[in-house]
C-alpha cells in the first residue's frame, strides 16, 4: 500500500480479555464493510508501519473487536494499542448516485447559485443531525454549512453551489 493512497479507518483503544482481540474507536461510517475478515490494514504509529490481515470481528457493547493475523494471544498484540488503522483508496466501498466521501471534499470551492464565493472546504464535523462542512473564506474566519442536500445543492468540478443564507459563524 501506498501511504498517499491511506484513509484513516480507526484506532486502536486497547485490548480485550487474554486472546489476542483489540478494541478499536471507529473513524468509519462502513464499520461491516472495513473491518470485515480477509481485509488487509496498515498499522501506524511513530515507530513502526506494519500491514496485517484481519482474521475476526465482532461487535461487543458497541465496541470493535478484531484479531489480527491469527495472533491469539494479548502479549502479541500490545505493541498495536494506540496504532492509526488505515486501508487503501482502492478499498474504498462503492457509493450510490449522490453520496460522497467527505475526505474527497476536502479543497473544494464553495459558491453559490450566483456566483459568489464563499470559502474553501478546510474540514467537517459530525453532529448528531449528519455532517457540517467547515469553510475557509478569503480572510481567514470559519464557516460551517449543513451537509444535506436541502443547502448543497450540486457537488462537481471541485465546487460546491449551496443555497443563499444557509451558512453559520
Amino acid at each position: 500500500m501506498n501511504e498517499n493512497d491511506l484513509v484513516l479507518i480507526g484506532k486502536v483503544m486497547g485490548t480485550f480479555g487474554i486472546k489476542g482481540e483489540l478494541k478499536v474507536y471507529s473513524e468509519s461510517d462502513f464499520v461491516e464493510y472495513r473491518f470485515k475478515c480477509g481485509n488487509k490494514v496498515l498499522f501506524k504509529n511513530a515507530h513502526m508501519l506494519e500491514e496485517k490481515t484481519i482474521t475476526s470481528f465482532r461487535l461487543h457493547k458497541k465496541t470493535i473487536l478484531i484479531t489480527i493475523d491469527n495472533l491469539n494471544d494479548i502479549n502479541q498484540v500490545e505493541k498495536y494499542v494506540g496504532c492509526a488503522i488505515y486501508t487503501s483508496l482502492q478499498e474504498m466501498p462503492p457509493l450510490a448516485k449522490d453520496e460522497y466521501y467527505l475526505d474527497s471534499l476536502l479543497g473544494y470551492q464553495v459558491y453559490d447559485k450566483q456566483g459568489l464565493f464563499y470559502g474553501i472546504v478546510n474540514d467537517f464535523l459530525e453532529v448528531p443531525q449528519g455532517y457540517l462542512l467547515e469553510l475557509i473564506n478569503q480572510d481567514q474566519q470559519r464557516m460551517l454549512i449543513p451537509f444535506v442536500k436541502e443547502y448543497i445543492l450540486e457537488i462537481s468540478d471541485k465546487r460546491l453551489i449551496i443555497k443563499e443564507g444557509f451558512i453559520w459563524q
